[in-house]
């Protein structure tokens, strides 16, 4: 995301996104976020430190640590902290659907991204793990 320079953050409620529990300051299992990442094509951006993650915008964050690797960052694509969580302990996707992580919603909104003159949105959620 924001990679190409092309993407912006705009922070918002998303229609839909607080009717399925996504609404801000919620908190539930890292379980059910992946869940309703797979199911409702929402991006979910993982974030691992507190004052990062509260005190900052997406935008800045994705500019900040562009020479950062992904998997480096103090925030992530909750995919990429998926995979890189098990690929380092193999057991951790079962151990997640039995005792999930909790994880807190801290902003909503869509990504907006242009491709030429065409312009698509997805909605986000910023959420800090717990």
């Amino acid at each position: 995301m924001t990679e190409s320079g092309y993407e912006t953050f705009s922070p918002g409620e998303p229609a839909g996104l607080e009717a399925i529990g996504l609404a801000v300051g919620g908190r539930l299992g890292l379980d059910r976020l992946k869940d309703l990442q797979e199911r409702r094509d929402v991006a979910i951006i993982l974030y691992f430190d507190e004052d990062l993650a509260r005190n900052s915008t997406l935008d800045s964050d994705y500019a900040d640590f562009r020479i950062v690797p992904v998997q480096a960052r103090p925030f992530m694509p909750l995919a990429v902290f998926l995979r890189v969580m098990t690929k380092h302990d193999p057991e951790f996707p079962d151990r997640m659907r039995r005792e999930p992580p909790t994880v807190e919603v801290l902003e909503t909104g869509t990504i907006d991204r242009y491709s030429g003159c065409v312009a698509c949105t997805r909605p986000y959620v910023k959420a800090l793990l717990l």
